[in-house]
């Protein structure tokens, strides 16, 4: 081997093999009138809050992040053709209820806050743990699973993702 393959095999062996950068597996759908309907997996996610409260005071686990769609896809930069997509869906703890129960709240291109809780959902399950701090952050990032089926805004929504790395 020459050196810069025993290096490269030396750093990858002392670092691990995985990323400290966001990576997600699964899916976020939309069955509902146009422009309701999408599929479309997560882009970014963020611990961060967008409640305005300083981290330590926030309730905000987790937020899930996606780009809107026209600007990636050009054939979509009229509005009137663009999907009402997802651009974030911030998940808090649900309060008066079990530890572990959350509450989501998605806001899309058209629409912003459509609470998804148990009075709308089958299934609205999140599932977080934290990951020790990679250099050079000094705070953990987050990992986890979300599994939900809700009917909200005249829709059918699901979503089954699993998401690493989610940084502050």
């Amino acid at each position: 081997m020459t050196r810069i393959a025993l290096l490269t095999v030396a750093v990858l062996a002392a670092t691990g093999c995985q990323s400290g950068f966001f990576s997600e597996r699964g899916t976020m759908a939309s069955d509902g009138p146009y422009p309701n309907t999408w599929k479309w997996h997560p882009q970014g996610c963020t611990r961060d809050p967008f409640d305005g409260l300083p981290v330590g005071q926030s309730k905000s686990i987790v937020t899930l992040l996606w780009a809107n769609p026209g600007l990636r896809d050009p054939s979509l930069s009229i509005p009137s053709k663009s999907p009402d997509a997802p651009l974030r869906l911030e998940f808090m703890p649900a309060p008066g209820q079990a530890p572990g129960a959350v509450v989501g709240t998605l806001h899309t291109i058209d629409k912003g806050g459509i609470l998804l809780d148990k009075s709308d959902c089958s299934k609205l399950e999140l599932k977080t743990q934290e990951n020790p701090p990679l250099p050079p952050d000094s705070r953990p990032s987050l990992s986890g699973q979300l599994e939900l089926d809700c009917h909200a805004n005249q829709s059918h929504i699901t979503a089954s993702v699993q998401f690493e790395h989610c940084q502050y």
